[in-house]
């Protein structure tokens, strides 16, 4: 039996009102505090999203409370040691996943494929786009999988214009639990293409049933876990760069305090932020700013 924290991700698109989303609000922020709950959970007229962790008990009850308000719901489930978030929040936003286009909104589920037809589809002659940031794409992707190297999910209608990807072509997307394609595939559609499919679950669903198949290297989540590997647990390998926030792996001894730290590959190439923190960056910088005016004089 798993024991420590419980961990589960979602979201369902189904139309909400405006004037019910303040005490929707106010009731999930009550309920997950009251259970000692952590995580974030955005609300938006289009629907709800979040991920959130605590007790198997509490989360149990979260579970119960997300379907009676928004009926069925597929939920991701993970475990960690301790809480993978700090603070409780339950938020309104324009969007529940931003494209920054509130005219796109999914209402159901649109040319999904299970991670069993995913798993076969990915043998055929296809285009597979990866719709997450490159911070994201930097340590794990499907193997065949297009990078469009973008920094926000908003660039996503100018990322696939730039790709010139034939409009009858077959395209799979993937993104870490599937809300995201549920706006891209819509976006590529109002583009002309009329071959587009989703993995139903994201990059978590596809390595519950195939760990250590297609998708290589590890999943990067929006939490303290910072990736999970090819079993869903959390990274050995990856801490967040105290710089940038970015995911790395790059070892470094501080070049002010000699604490060792993880840092992320492009600011393991500038000397000055091979250091702990940004305390010690700035530090090392004025230590080097005095030294170079006392050369001067």
């Amino acid at each position: 039996m798993k024991t420590g924290i419980s961990i589960t991700a979602w979201y369902k698109f189904t139309p909400l009102e405006e004037g019910t989303l303040s005490s929707l609000q106010k009731e999930l922020q009550t309920f997950g505090k009251a259970k000692r709950m952590r995580g974030l959970v955005l609300l938006a007229e289009e629907g709800v999203n979040g991920t959130v962790c605590g007790l198997a008990s509490a989360i149990q009850e979260w579970k119960q409370l997300m379907q009676k308000h928004f009926g069925e719901i597929v939920f991701k489930d993970s475990f960690a040691e301790e809480y993978v978030f700090p603070r409780w929040f339950v938020k309104v936003r324009p969007e529940v996943v931003a494209l920054k286009n509130t005219d796109i909104r999914p209402s159901e589920e649109h040319h999904h494929l299970s991670p069993e037809e995913w798993h076969d589809a990915l043998e055929e002659d296809v285009v597979v786009l990866d719709t997450r940031n490159d911070y994201e794409t930097e340590i794990g992707m499907f193997a065949k999988a297009v990078d469009l190297e973008m920094q926000s999910f908003k660039d996503f209608p100018w990322a696939v214009q730039k790709a010139e990807i034939p409009k009858d072509k077959k395209v799979l997307l993937y993104c870490t639990g599937g809300i995201r394609c549920e706006k891209a595939l819509l976006e590529m559609e109002k583009q002309g293409y009329t071959n587009v499919y989703q993995l139903q679950g994201g990059i978590l669903a596809y390595l519950r049933k195939f760990p250590h198949q297609k998708f290589d290297g590890e999943c990067f989540v929006f939490d303290h876990r910072v990736s999970v590997d090819q079993e869903l647990r959390p990274s050995q390998k990856y801490k967040l760069c105290p710089h940038c926030g970015d995911p790395g792996n790059c070892a470094v001894s501080c070049l002010r305090c000699g604490r060792d730290r993880i840092i992320c590959t492009e600011c393991h190439k500038k000397t000055h932020l091979q250091t702990c923190s940004k305390d010690c960056t700035y530090h090392l910088q004025r230590r080097s700013d005095a030294n170079f005016s006392i050369q001067k004089h």
